[in-house]
């Protein structure tokens, strides 16, 4: 009975990782080919912000890519986590966006210091 949970829970995150990021990749990697300056992601611009990256050395389509993963891990693990952990919506609501909050900060954190690695800072 256990186990059987467990696998239901895997596999609805599965299922909900790549509806997202099906979804992220046609409206967001599909519709950006280049780098503009004056449309500089969100994303970038807070790893510019915190660790000094040099925008012209990052491989834009490949940061779209890794970004947008990220975004979809963030997004499924919170997801998963207040849909079976909490039955409050008001609690769903605050712990969902405490779990974003922190999520996004620990993720890109992650990724910042690869990418400071890559550039030998």
């Amino acid at each position: 009975m256990l186990d059987n949970l467990y696998i239901r829970i895997l596999l609805e995150y599965l299922i909900v990782f790549s509806i997202v990021f099906i979804i992220n990749y046609i409206f967001i990697i599909k519709g950006s080919k280049k780098l503009n300056k004056k449309k500089i992601p969100l994303e970038l611009m807070y790893l510019n912000k915190l660790y000094n990256l040099d925008i012209d050395k990052i491989n834009y389509k490949k940061f779209m890519y890794i970004s947008s993963l990220v975004n979809t891990f963030i997004v499924s693990t919170v997801y998963i986590i207040i849909n079976y952990l909490l039955d409050n919506i008001i609690l769903q609501v605050i712990i969902g966006i405490v779990l974003l909050i922190l999520l996004i900060i620990i993720c890109y954190g992650i990724m910042g210091r690869c990418y400071m690695k890559k550039e030998g800072k």
